[in-house]
């Protein structure tokens, strides 16, 4: 493939993902899930870090561009910031938990904990700065 086609490729996704995002919460919360079940021994603490992992970067990519949408397309600036968190934080966090209970993850609330307690925050802090740059 050449470069071009590349970057034809990255933009497209990038139009649904919010890559550089998604790619930066993939290592930090798979390495957070990962100690966390680490006590049951290197593979189901690989298998809970590589779920976490793989959510973070598609769904939260995902999720972080529908925050951009509804944080930028309310016209009252409050409403919009506290709408696109809540609704971000409470779909991340069920569906956070719905993956951890699949097979694999010995400690599938723990596993869910860092994102009940950084989701919302942190999704809060990107709608408003979404907010403020538009």
């Amino acid at each position: 493939m050449s470069s071009k086609t590349h970057i034809t490729i990255y933009h497209h996704i990038s139009r649904f993902i919010n890559i550089r995002m998604g790619f930066a919460g993939a290592l930090i919360m798979g390495a957070i899930v990962w100690f966390i079940n680490m006590g049951y021994g290197w593979w189901p603490a690989t298998t809970a870090a590589l779920k976490q992992a793989a959510y973070t970067f598609l769904f939260g990519g995902i999720l972080i561009k529908i925050l951009d949408t509804i944080a930028s397309r309310i016209r009252n600036r409050y409403v919009a910031v506290i709408s696109a968190t809540l609704l971000v934080s409470v779909i991340t966090i069920i569906l956070v938990y719905i993956v951890h209970n699949l097979k694999g993850t010995p400690r599938p609330f723990e596993s869910t904990l860092p994102t009940i307690i950084m989701a919302p925050p942190g999704f809060l802090a990107l709608a408003i700065r979404k907010r403020l740059k538009d």
